[in-house]
């Protein structure tokens, strides 16, 4: 995430307070799990809070689904491509945080379905994990 950092003045004096300028977020699932419908839904958003907004999704191409990715770059400023490196990674199952790992910045956030995923330990050295129970 490409961020500034701005100060202002709270009740208890001035405390810093991160203003985010672009993200790449990469949500990697299986096309039944209506990942092309939650990153259009935050694509849309973005874009109706007038920032710039650029996706790239995969489709399986078997009927019944598979492996599936959507990726939404969002910004403050002209966005060209939807971004190499994300700076989220939303993962719903292991072959997805397995897949997908390598393409978060170091220091990047992976949001998992704990009931799901399994971490890698050499993986929780570089990246921030947030693992949370996804509703079925």
């Amino acid at each position: 995430m490409s961020e500034s950092t701005l100060t202002a003045t709270t009740a208890g004096g001035s405390s810093p307070i991160s203003k985010v300028s672009e993200a790449i977020i990469r949500i990697a699932g299986n096309s039944q799990d209506g990942i092309q419908a939650i990153g259009g839904f935050l694509a849309r958003l973005a874009g109706r809070s007038e920032q710039e907004v650029m996706t790239f999704m995969t489709i399986p191409s078997t009927i019944s689904g598979g492996p599936s990715i959507f990726q939404v770059r969002i910004g403050s400023g002209e966005v060209l491509s939807s971004g190499d490196e994300a700076d989220v990674l939303l993962a719903f199952y292991q072959h997805s945080y397995e897949d997908h790992i390598s393409s978060v910045k170091k220091g990047g956030i992976v949001l998992y379905d704990s009931d799901h995923v399994e971490p890698k330990p050499e993986c929780r050295r570089s990246y921030h994990h947030l693992g949370v129970p996804f509703p079925d």
